[in-house]
């Protein structure tokens, strides 16, 4: 019920259609601000009113935190398209109309509205397959089962302060005006919410379908990075591309014996070397992160209980005993020979050489 959908495509609002007022009062009952409809266009109709004793006053957008601090949040209907027109006008009135508008009719609308407003309601049979549903553990063992549905009224709210926004940016530039410099023009995206006719799910699901995009920050806090590695350890471990097309390139031209004299031996160990080296350094940088939010990590230990085996002695150099030593270079020497997908591979890894290559892995860690 946006003034895009009350009006005509020129602009103009549309020749008032005359209801009893009783359909009136049925109408505006049905009023909601969620409807699921907008979630999914096939779930069944229903959707839930929020009565405005229920605002609350936090530092984000919705809503009830919309009506704790004095703002109309308009609703819509739950039903289908073929009640577009008496919702179109009874949100048109909503936001102020009165041209062409019976007085009883507009009189009826008013306060048909101010007595919903103060109710709430939650229209639906059961919950339809359709709309999303999130478990939350419950500390008896259970769950709570929550379904979030987006407010039209909410985005009806958002897309206008934008665009005023953007508004006001764009005319002081026009006016080259320096204060045009202290703000950032807002993006929209276009989200083609109910696909052709946005009107079938809703009369005010025009607002919903421009929603603000923004490009949010890819890496992660450096204390986030340190609670990634103290529960997961490190989940990006992998050998330079150089180094690994070095590598193959090597076994590749000694088609695959790498056993044949001692100066291969020695060429194949060296490689080794600088394959666990760089190992050792990507586990020497999480130890020195880790080490630097040391008090602020659970409990004050450098790794979580998740982080067990080669992984928590790569990181944690006090946990290299001689079982993480064996156990290191069996891993590794699985992950050299994964080197080469399936495909690309000319020669095959025999058994003998995987385990000559966990045993140069561990002449490297002494």
């Amino acid at each position: 019920m946006t003034k895009e959908s009350a009006t005509s495509e020129a602009g103009e609002l549309q020749e008032w259609t005359s209801y009893s007022l009783d359909e009136y009062t049925d109408a505006t009952e049905k009023l909601v601000h969620h409807s699921f409809k907008t979630v999914n266009t096939n779930a069944e109709a229903g959707g839930v009113r929020v009565a405005q004793a229920q605002g609350i006053k936090l530092p984000y957008i919705g809503v009830r935190t919309l009506m704790g601090h004095g703002i109309d949040v308009l609703m819509d209907r739950y039903e289908g398209a073929a009640t577009a027109r008496i919702y179109s006008q009874i949100g048109q009135v909503a936001q102020g109309r009165v041209e062409n508008v019976p007085e009883i009719e507009l009189s009826h609308i008013r306060r048909s509205l101010e007595l919903i407003k103060a109710t709430n309601l939650v229209q639906s049979r059961q919950i339809s397959p359709r709309v999303r549903q999130i478990l939350l553990p419950r500390p008896d063992g259970g769950y709570l089962s929550l379904t979030p549905i987006s407010a039209a009224g909410v985005s009806h709210q958002v897309r206008g302060a934008v665009l005023s926004h953007n508004q006001t940016i764009h005319e002081l530039r026009k006016a080259s005006d320096d204060a045009a410099l202290n703000f950032r023009r807002i993006t929209m995206a276009d989200f083609p919410l109910g696909g052709a006719k946005h009107v079938n799910p809703g009369g005010m699901v025009f607002s919903m379908r421009s929603p603000i995009y923004g490009a949010f920050p890819a890496v992660a806090s450096e204390f986030g990075r340190a609670m990634s590695v103290h529960n997961s350890g490190i989940r990006s471990l992998h050998f330079p591309k150089g180094l690994q097309a070095e590598y193959v390139s090597w076994r590749n031209g000694r088609k695959g014996q790498v056993e044949t004299d001692s100066s291969t031996c020695t060429e194949h160990a060296a490689l080794i070397s600088r394959m666990v080296k760089h190992l050792l350094r990507i586990g020497a940088d999480a130890y020195e992160l880790l080490k630097l939010y040391e008090t602020e990590l659970p409990e004050g230990v450098l790794l979580g209980s998740r982080v067990k085996g080669s992984d928590a002695g790569l990181i944690d150099p006090a946990r290299r005993t001689a079982k993480w030593k064996y156990d290191f270079g069996s891993v590794i020497a699985r992950r050299i020979a994964a080197i080469e997908n399936d495909e690309a591979r000319q020669y095959e890894y025999s058994q003998a050489e995987i385990n000559l290559i966990a045993g140069l892995v561990r002449d490297s860690l002494k």
